[in-house]
């Protein structure tokens, strides 16, 4: 009995370990409509379970989309690992761009968290946090939070989501050139419902 036990428990392992791949537009048409089909055979059960697969599928084909928009250059800025955490509805996107300037960071936050840093940043604008300056890149809202200590562009996505580009090592002048070069308007629109 303890080597089924243990032999279950190792299986478990395993299968954690297994990574995840990515789903296709096929795959997530093949859950889709497998959901249509049981419903039609009033099977509401095995309907709702392929419905939620079709969802999942479909979240990851759109996130695949974003990543590829995180360009691996920008400037003179060589991008490092993509950090991608995605927990209760919400996703994070992060990625360190470096040169001999120095670094800066992107952070993309989408769900529902993005939506309320962008009401935070216009609340802060209005309480005398950061610069107070505002200006339009590509078409998308940009708000200067720099405090003295670190320079942070704050983009308002159409989408709902929130870009963050940050530096210590950059002043609000030097990192501008880099915010209005990363492809913002492009990385919306992967996001756009």
């Amino acid at each position: 009995m303890k080597r089924v036990a243990s032999g279950i428990a190792i299986a478990c392992l395993l299968a954690g370990s297994t990574p995840v791949v990515a789903q296709t537009a096929e795959d997530a048409s093949a859950a889709c409509t497998e959901a249509a089909r049981l419903i039609g055979e009033e099977d509401f059960v095995g309907a709702l379970d392929e419905a939620k697969w079709c969802v999942e599928s479909l979240q990851q084909i759109k996130q695949q989309a974003m990543l590829t928009v995180f360009p691996d250059t920008v400037e003179s800025f060589s991008g490092g690992e993509l950090d991608n955490q995605s927990a209760m509805g919400m996703t994070i996107l992060e990625r360190t761009y470096s040169s001999s300037e120095g670094d800066v960071n992107v952070s993309l936050t989408t769900g529902v968290a993005g939506g309320g840093l962008a009401a935070l940043a216009q609340l802060g604008m209005g309480m005398g946090a950061g610069s107070g300056k505002k200006m339009r890149i590509q078409k998308r809202t940009v708000l200067d939070m720099s405090d003295g200590g670190e320079t942070q562009y704050m983009v308002q996505l159409k989408s709902g989501g929130m870009l963050n580009i940050t530096s210590n090592d950059l002043n609000p002048e030097a990192l501008l050139p880099f915010v209005k070069a990363f492809p913002i308007a492009e990385l919306d629109d992967a996001l756009a419902p």
